[in-house]
């Protein structure tokens, strides 16, 4: 199955907006309404020639389709969130054989203002249009029969979002209110009390074109859960969240130029950047209700465990095992994230480089307990079964480090699976469904693992 890439998506999002707004003013056999429907047909029809339906939607004023995250939207992506937020719509699925009659009249129903959700949905139905639903059957970004998935997946999106509005309003000049940060580490603490496990799956979530918003929460749920895993009460869960959340926020104030390098840093260029946990500390230091160790997490995360690192000046002041919980979360997203500088990295070759790492950049206990929790074969690696089959690791075993619960998405006979498998490799009456043979590369398989994740 090839990608769905990013230039499409947005194109997509564009010719849609553009045929919203000029239904209002022209009949359909008009070339400023009849091309753009033409074109995204034709966009549709070549993603669907690889995949039985397309879902889009917004979460959380995210816009998103299939894997991409619009976190921050041109102008058209964020006309089209106000047009679906009116609307009160969620997500759409849209099916093969989507005509451009199909989307005129989507385009005509979503340009009346006075229509609503219910409504458009039952003129849809009337008009005949069977290849656009409101909702998503399957869940890829939001919406689901499955409550616990459908709970994780908002508080993804809320996390994301909440990042997105802290960055923006700080670049904007001001001090963010802690009141959304606060609530939406609430909720991710009370989930992760629940199981350590059940966020995991979201950090495996690679959103190379919104990396410092989507890395930022992934530290944050790594974070949360080796806490978790490690005995943490909840006050120390919610500030090691929040400090995971928060620990690169002081970049907003390095020069993007240097932040996106390609390549290696000058001498001072890389003087430019050891400033940002200085400055990120000064920043949580003014935001009310943060505790002052989220501070100090945030002023030592480049504080290695042997005291290298920087800033020199903070060496010799004590860090708490908030800072080298991060310090490891952090370490290990990064080496499995593409960024401007350098290739990602197999979640289980991150785990061999955080193994190299123990006991000099980072406490060797942590990093102990951090690869258990994450298991022999880590969240998000691809596996080849004794089945044959092609599976991806979705949640590792509470008890058993070897036995995670997978997700097989191509059978043994290579083909790609329209309903993944979910089964557990742990013992049932005796008896394994399959045994993990060998990691496999998710290139070499064309497996984009970030849209499975969220299922």
């Amino acid at each position: 199955m090839s990608e769905i890439t990013l230039n499409e998506v947005q194109r997509a999002a564009m010719l849609l907006m553009a045929a919203i707004k000029s239904v209002t003013f022209y009949p359909q056999a008009h070339p400023a309404v009849r091309q753009p429907l033409q074109e995204l047909a034709g966009i549709l029809g070549d993603i669907l020639k690889e995949q039985p339906e397309i879902h889009l939607g917004v979460v959380k004023g995210v816009f998103f389709m299939e894997r991409h995250l619009f976190v921050n939207p041109n102008a058209a992506v964020s006309a089209l969130v106000e047009r679906f937020s009116q609307k009160g719509i969620d997500a759409l699925t849209i099916y093969v054989g989507v005509t451009p009659d199909d989307l005129f009249r989507f385009a005509l129903l979503i340009a009346d203002r006075e229509t609503t959700a219910e409504q458009l949905s039952a003129e849809l139905e009337k008009n005949g249009v069977r290849t656009i639903r409101l909702g998503i059957d399957q869940l890829v970004y939001g919406g689901s029969d499955n409550e616990a998935g459908s709970a994780r997946s908002r508080t993804y999106f809320e996390a994301l979002g909440v990042m997105r509005d802290i960055i923006r309003e700080i670049e904007n000049g001001g001090i963010p209110s802690s009141d959304r940060i606060n609530a939406v580490v609430g909720n991710m603490v009370s989930e992760t009390m629940k199981d350590h496990t059940t966020l995991l799956g979201l950090a495996m979530i690679k959103d190379y074109d919104n990396y410092t918003f989507n890395h930022s929460v992934n530290v944050g749920i790594l974070s949360l859960a080796l806490a978790a895993y490690i005995g943490m009460d909840r006050e120390g869960l919610h500030d090691t969240n929040t400090a995971g959340l928060l620990h690169d926020i002081g970049k907003t104030g390095i020069d993007k130029n240097i932040l996106n390098k390609p390549g290696k840093l000058s001498a001072e260029e890389y003087d430019v950047i050891k400033k940002h946990p200085e400055m990120g500390a000064e920043i949580v230091d003014k935001m009310k209700d943060i505790h002052h160790r989220v501070a100090d997490a945030v002023l030592g995360h480049h504080i290695k465990f042997n005291r290298s690192g920087y800033p020199e000046w903070a060496k010799e002041r004590e860090f708490g095992t908030i800072n080298e919980i991060v310090a490891v979360a952090d370490c290990y997203d990064a080496t499995t994230t593409l960024r401007s500088y350098s290739a990602p990295v197999s979640p289980k070759e991150a785990m061999d480089i955080l193994r190299r790492l123990a006991g000099t950049a980072l406490n060797d206990k942590l990093v102990m307990k951090f690869e258990e929790m994450m298991g022999r074969y880590p969240v998000g690696t691809l596996v080849r079964l004794d089945t044959n089959e092609i599976a991806l690791v979705v949640r590792p075993h509470p008890l058993e480090n070897k036995i995670p619960s997978v997700k097989v998405i191509i059978d043994s006979r290579g083909e790609v699976l329209a309903e993944p498998k979910m089964i557990s490799l742990a013992l049932t009456d005796g008896k394994r469904a399959a045994t993990i043979v060998a990691p496999v590369d998710p290139f070499l398989k064309n497996v984009d693992i970030s849209s499975y994740l969220l299922a």
